[in-house]
């Protein structure tokens, strides 16, 4: 497949965590109404929703608004409170997926304040991808693949994509680095086991051009306004600001590496 340079520019990728009216200490979230309020701006200024393959593809029309939606970590919030807002203003999105955590608590994450929240079970994962929705891996337990054995890294890439895929009988193309963070051997890693591409949130400065295995996203939180959706889709000279808004807010998730450490493998049946 030949890839398009300008493609990652000329598409915005826009990433939520959580929409809940629910109280929560993290910024990662947004309120419903703040979510629909967002969603229907994009719809009136003419945007259509993409699908991430097409965002590799080099017959992008020009003369579209597009942008593409993806949420990270796959909270049953999507379903209750997002889902119905996308549904209603005619968008798409693509849902990444905990394989590990599907139907459960996020026992991943540090609780502050032990405010456990559930993830997607399998028939809401199945029900929006009938309704169009991509589904995306974010690993089988969302550890931080840069500081696991390498032998690891490669089931938690090969075996989140196999269990989607055998549920949900589709081909799984798109990973969501958790945390964001990845390095050389994991993206070389993720194009051999089959991936067409890969995502995090802040990109790093250092590489030169389009790399489908490092693709920015704008992430999209409870700061955020119809005001700082325009700067992150149109790039503008004040873009900066949110990038470094970015930048900042991602630095949280490392306290979740410190205080609830990496997974135990040695307790787990990574065979199968």
């Amino acid at each position: 497949m030949k890839l398009k340079k300008l493609s990652q520019e000329a598409v915005p990728i826009l990433t939520y965590h959580q929409v809940s009216d629910r109280f929560d200490l993290s910024i990662t979230r947004q309120k419903i109404s703040q979510f629909e309020r967002g969603i229907r701006f994009l719809h009136e200024q003419g945007y259509k929703a993409v699908r991430l393959e097409e965002i590799l593809s080099t017959d992008e029309n020009q003369d579209e608004k597009k942008v593409a939606l993806t949420f990270d970590d796959a909270y049953q919030d999507i379903y209750l409170n997002a889902f119905p807002v996308l549904q209603k203003l005619g968008f798409i999105a693509c849902i990444f997926v905990i394989t590990g955590y599907v139907g459960r608590y996020n026992e991943w994450d540090y609780n502050w304040g032990r405010n456990r929240k559930k993830h997607l079970s399998w028939e809401q994962i199945k029900e929006m991808a009938d309704a169009g929705f991509d589904i995306g891996s974010h690993t089988v337990h969302h550890p931080d693949l840069t500081k696991i054995p390498k032998q690891f890294v490669e089931y938690e890439l090969k075996r989140s994509k196999e269990i989607l895929e055998d549920k949900l009988g589709q081909t799984v193309d798109f990973l969501s680095y958790p945390f964001g963070r990845y390095n050389r051997y994991v993206q070389k890693e993720t194009e051999r086991l089959g991936y067409k591409g890969a995502y995090t949130l802040c990109s790093n400065s250092k590489e030169n051009g389009f790399n489908p295995f490092s693709q920015k996203r704008w992430g999209v939180y409870l700061l955020d306004s119809p005001l700082t959706l325009k700067i992150k889709l149109n790039q503008s000279r004040l873009s900066w600001i949110e990038d470094m808004k970015a930048r900042i807010i991602n630095r949280f998730p490392g306290w979740t590496i410190i205080l609830k450490g990496l997974p135990n493998y040695d307790k787990m049946d990574t065979k199968s």
